[in-house]
């Protein structure tokens, strides 16, 4: 991945953190997310997910004054920031970009178009229907505990199944229900999320939310196609 489009994912993160009220710890669970997809998927060092892992956002409620507890969730942010201002001065200084070999494996490395991944939780029905329509356009969809794991971890398998797809269909089903009476899709499909908007693009990722309970949507990552699933025969087909 050249310089310019770490960087431009960082700033988006930072820019959503910026943004994030008191309280909506969901959105900046998800930050976290897609923080430490990038620091994985580019090899950054492991050292800012123990510093993530040590940020605390709250207090007690039996703690403190509510402006207190307030100025204690701003403090987390803020540290969250700064990790992210320490990675973008790490990429700005060491990251040097390098010319592609002409037979380089990144040189050679293609997509296939017609590979589409389904990323599901716990709803079988949407997984299936979705499968259902790559399969009568001809397309080849690509459902991860159907194939082997050869010995794999779950990454790794991640990793192999996703080496080529062209696309990928994010299923956020009603998985979790939360303290408020709404929904969320597992965290696993939310980490897939991000990891296939990385690798993939926005441009090449689309979200189906169930309409059946209201399911929160990841509305941070933003650029990434979010369509609404009503039934197996829905207008999400088209």
């Amino acid at each position: 991945m050249e310089k310019a489009k770490k960087l431009e994912i960082l700033d988006d993160i930072k820019f959503t953190l910026s943004k994030c009220n008191y309280g909506k710890k969901y959105i900046v669970d998800d930050c976290e997310i897609r923080l430490v997809t990038f620091i994985e998927k580019n090899s950054i060092s492991d050292r800012y997910i123990k510093q993530m892992e040590n940020i605390k956002y709250s207090l007690s409620y039996r703690v403190g004054s509510h402006q207190r507890r307030i100025e204690y969730w701003e403090k987390g942010v803020t540290q969250l920031i700064s990790i992210i201002e320490l990675i973008k001065s790490e990429i700005e200084l060491y990251d040097d970009e390098k010319p592609i070999k002409e037979n380089s494996p990144e040189k050679n490395h293609s997509f296939s178009p017609d590979k589409i991944f389904i990323v599901h939780g716990h709803n079988e029905t949407m997984k299936y229907a979705v499968k259902d329509v790559l399969t009568s356009l001809r397309l080849t969809p690509i459902i991860f505990h159907e194939e082997p794991n050869q010995g794999r971890t779950i990454i790794e398998k991640l990793e192999w199944l996703s080496e080529d797809v062209g696309f990928a269909i994010v299923l956020l089903s009603a998985d979790d229900e939360m303290k408020d009476g709404k929904f969320q899709a597992r965290q696993n499909v939310i980490l897939e999320l991000g990891y296939f908007v990385a690798k993939l693009g926005r441009e090449n990722v689309v979200a189906l939310y169930d309409t059946s309970k209201e399911v929160v949507i990841p509305s941070d990552i933003s650029g990434v196609l979010y369509e609404p699933y009503e039934s197996a025969n829905g207008a999400w087909r088209t």
